[in-house]
């Protein structure tokens, strides 16, 4: 008896081992995020965010990858997302002695049917060593079939999650004064 492997079957082995990544949006920045920083008025610069560990894309069901676009690091997405939201906002200067640093501490991330978030921990700092810590949870819905929620559901939902973390850190009451110019 021969067998026989039919067309589809042979294809969907071939894209599923090929490691095929989804990548993340782009970020955008918010209407919000920038009234909150225009009402700071202070010229801002971004250093260089670190984490305690780099990844560049996460697994999402043993299946596929999700990547952020032009192969960044999670640290280096959150902190081109604060520079966007500084330079939409007018109040970004390279030059500025108002320097915002980050550490992403950790980076948690589930696509389960009932548990389905991105949790990132994130110290900001000052030139004094001010720090304040924000931990953003975001759920999200994410579908039972696995395609649908790797190749949609977790990729769509981490850009609304950055806009919020980083609403987190411009709300947060501590803010306003590591970050102004009489503190540097």
């Amino acid at each position: 008896m021969k067998k026989y492997i039919s067309p589809f079957i042979l294809l969907s082995i071939i894209l599923l081992s090929t490691g095929c990544a989804i990548t993340t949006d782009r970020y955008q920045a918010t209407a919000v995020n920038q009234q909150t920083l225009k009402n700071l008025d202070v010229k801002m610069n971004v250093g260089k965010f670190k984490a305690k560990k780099t990844d560049h894309k996460v697994m999402c069901r043993l299946a596929n990858n999700v990547a952020l676009p032009d192969r960044k690091s999670f640290e280096g997405y959150i902190e081109d997302a604060l520079i966007e939201e500084l330079t939409m906002a007018g109040m970004y200067s390279k030059d500025s002695d108002v320097v915002i640093n980050g550490y992403l501490n950790d980076t948690d991330v589930s696509s389960g049917v009932t548990d389905a978030h991105w949790t990132f921990d994130l110290t900001i700092s000052n030139k004094n060593n001010e720090e304040i810590n924000i931990v953003h949870k975001r759920d999200y819905s994410a579908s039972f079939l696995g395609g649908v929620a790797c190749g949609n559901d977790m990729p769509k939902s981490f850009m609304p999650t950055v806009q919020e973390l980083i609403k987190k850190i411009v709300d947060h009451p501590k803010f306003e004064s590591m970050f102004s110019a009489h503190t540097q």
